[in-house]
């Protein structure tokens, strides 16, 4: 409902739509028709949402309403005032590190700097009473580096680590040959992982073969469900039919 602007560019992105801004009223009555369909639980991503003016009132709309906020967010706009300033408005907030040094995380993301700032964030984040988890794409860039960066998060006070198989839709597609894992060698991380990290919580996601049940409201009210192999689909408008008819179709 935030939009899609981002402060990174990054290649693997799998999401490129580009719509404009819609006014914190329309906000609100996103979040109103998601309450209404019985829903409990929103998670806030983009782009980045930090990137948008009006992502605290939506928080504290959302908070308002009774509803849980998890945000997915790069965090390198969260800085000490911000960081104050979600607390008590999310329920967690899931920050990106793919890589155990700035080097490999530029050839990710094209961004310098985001591996110290992460690494202060979490702790920032949790010494507020914050929860944090990390997530990390596992890529043909960084499969190499996955370990270490085991090593780093296990020393983290986070609650869990969510390894994430690249995805080769939109943009990730044109720059498939630079991303793409082969899921064999994708497997191979994850049981190593979970054999040298057998403390540390690790949550899989297999997007291409074994997509999530969710479904994205975009920021202009379009609703999208997961398709394998083919990406976000469109499946209505909550404008135009309400989120809960939509819901009740698919």
């Amino acid at each position: 409902m935030l939009g899609n602007s981002c402060n990174l560019n990054c290649q693997f992105c799998f999401w490129d739509l580009r719509l404009k801004d819609i006014s914190l009223t329309k906000k609100k009555i996103i979040i109103d028709e998601i309450k209404n369909s019985g829903i409990k639980k929103i998670t806030i991503s983009g782009g980045e949402p930090l990137c948008n003016k009006d992502l605290f009132p939506v928080l504290k709309y959302a908070k308002n309403n009774g509803l849980e906020v998890v945000l997915h967010t790069n965090g390198l706009l969260i800085n000490d005032k911000v960081a104050h300033n979600l607390k008590g408005l999310v329920s967690r907030v899931s920050l990106s590190l793919d890589g155990s040094s700035e080097e490999i995380i530029h050839k990710m993301r094209k961004s310098r700097g985001m591996f110290s700032h992460t690494v202060w964030l979490v702790k920032k984040l949790c010494n507020l009473g914050i929860p944090v988890n990390i997530k990390t794409v596992i890529t043909k860039i960084n499969q190499n580096d996955i370990s270490n960066i085991g090593n780093i998060v296990s020393r983290l006070p986070i609650e869990y680590w969510s390894l994430l198989e690249f995805n080769p839709i939109n943009r990730g597609l044109i720059n498939k040959d630079k991303f793409y894992l082969d899921p064999k060698k994708f497997d191979s991380v994850i049981t190593n992982m979970k054999k040298h990290y057998p403390h540390l919580v690790i949550k899989v996601h297999k997007f291409v073969r074994k997509p999530n049940k969710y479904c994205f409201v975009a920021s202009n009210g379009d609703v999208y469900k997961y398709v394998a192999n083919k990406g976000d689909e469109l499946v209505g408008n909550l404008f135009e039919k309400g989120l809960k008819n939509i819901l009740t179709s698919i």
